[in-house]
């Protein structure tokens, strides 16, 4: 009987399916096998039965950074139904809320990631550079180790967005990074499309552009024709004759990522979003620094490369100078978010959003706008700040707990809190003990 309910108890706090397991063999190591084999089947059952957060959740004790005001002292984040329903500092707790003492810790709105495409299977469509009817819900795979890994690092929501591989690349989608079915992880579908002014398939860049204009006119002129057609007669003549999705970029009701190899694809991208009319942010890589006035004078907010400061090489002098890209760009006054780098990338830190703002931070940017640039900033970006990116009544329930100040290097999550589920707790990261350990067990 106390086995059934430590079970129940265990599995409605924590929806996590990895960290579930994790408790009941921590706590059940006396058990026969088979018993606690029987007991992990009967918790994932249940985790499938029962939606991601179906209890009052109280987050009290910590130092609450909500990104909508002044930091509370020793503050109270009530959650019901996956909801924040009270923050501040004189809150009552309900009798009825499971409590999570965060006292010494600091509290804030979980991360969100803008431009990402790891948690898809395959990044881009290799068969066909165009395809804008494609849609990254059909290729996030939520098994995939990027969300084990952004939940253990704070991040609670990213938006999906097919890789810089292609031309027309298809439709992101900002998602939570926890659930075991895609349909569970959705916050906002068909946020953006995708575009890459990079090359693709032996063109060159005149031809990539002439490709991208030739698709971008025929939607535009197909939407000008039928601009006073009916709806019903509409959707089905785009399906049979053009796709739905890049009438909608052209008629301003989508809007667009524009990745950016180049400084001289920036450019292009600011002509394109004159030309058609709708609206955009940029990708960029390391060489587009150098259009940051460009940008400004666009009024384009933008995705920085996950390299923020590298080293340039004057052909002509041989002299090298040290690139500071936040440097740059808030000195010309462009809003900007981060995004993290590929696991192969030079500088493991880089990999890391809280890496990134605290790269920043070093370089001159002030503290709140880098905490800002992780949450709140990235949040309105991807048109989903009513939802997540502070901690205000009413928004969904994602949060993290912090060991310390943020963007300390010695600072751990503790604690990681989506829709008021608790899918995360480093003190039941077995990986992350035995990397730490350097021990195979788990002691």
């Amino acid at each position: 009987m106390n086995a059934c309910l430590t079970l129940q108890s265990t599995v409605f706090a924590h929806q996590d399916k990895d960290l579930i397991v994790a408790r009941i063999t921590r706590n059940m190591t006396h058990q026969a096998p088979r018993f606690v084999a029987a007991f992990v089947a009967a918790a994932i059952f249940m985790i499938t039965s029962v939606s991601s957060a179906q209890e009052t959740v109280a987050v009290k004790g910590g130092r609450i950074i909500t990104m909508a005001g002044e930091p509370i002292e020793n503050g109270v984040v009530v959650i019901v139904d996956g909801k924040i329903t009270a923050v501040g500092a004189d809150v009552s707790i309900p009798v009825e809320a499971s409590v999570v003492d965060a006292t010494g810790r600091v509290v804030m709105p979980g991360f969100v990631e803008a431009h990402t495409a790891a948690g898809l299977s395959q990044a881009n469509e290799s068969s066909n550079p165009s395809v804008p009817y494609l849609s990254v819900l059909d290729g996030i795979d939520p098994s995939r180790s990027y969300f084990k890994q952004a939940r253990r690092d704070g991040v609670t929501s990213a938006a999906m967005v097919p890789g810089n591989s292609g031309m027309i690349s298809g439709q992101a989608a900002v998602i939570k990074t926890s659930g075991l079915f895609v349909d569970d992880m959705v916050l906002k579908s068909n946020t953006a499309m995708k575009i890459s002014l990079s090359p693709t398939g032996g063109r060159s860049r005149m031809g990539h552009l002439s490709a991208l204009r030739h698709e971008l006119d025929a939607a535009k002129d197909f939407a000008e024709e039928n601009a006073d057609a009916d709806v019903s007669t509409l959707k089905e003549a785009v399906r049979q004759q053009l796709q739905l999705a890049i009438v909608k970029l052209v008629t301003g009701k989508m809007p667009a990522y524009i990745y950016c190899a180049d400084a001289m694809d920036v450019a292009h991208a600011v002509q394109l979003t004159k030309d058609y009319e709708f609206k955009a942010t940029l990708v960029l890589d390391q060489d587009c620094y150098k259009a940051a006035e460009q940008i400004a004078a666009a009024n384009l907010p933008v995705i920085l490369d996950s390299t923020l400061v590298f080293w340039e090489t004057d052909p002509r002098t041989n002299e090298s100078e040290r690139i500071v890209t936040t440097e740059v760009f808030r000195a010309a006054g462009v809003p900007f978010t981060f995004q993290a780098g590929s696991s192969n990338n030079s500088t493991l830190g880089n990999n890391y959003l809280w890496y990134q703002a605290a790269t920043a931070v070093k370089y001159g940017m002030p503290r709140d706008e880098a905490l800002a640039a992780l949450t709140i900033r990235p949040a309105r970006m991807l048109g989903v700040d009513q939802f997540i990116g502070s901690l205000e009544v009413g928004k969904d329930g994602d949060l993290v707990i912090l060991s310390g100040e943020p963007l300390k290097n010695d600072t751990w999550v503790e604690t990681t809190i989506i829709n008021g589920a608790v899918i995360y707790e480093r003190s039941a990261d077995v990986q992350l003990r035995r990397l730490l350990n350097g021990d195979a067990k788990d002691n």
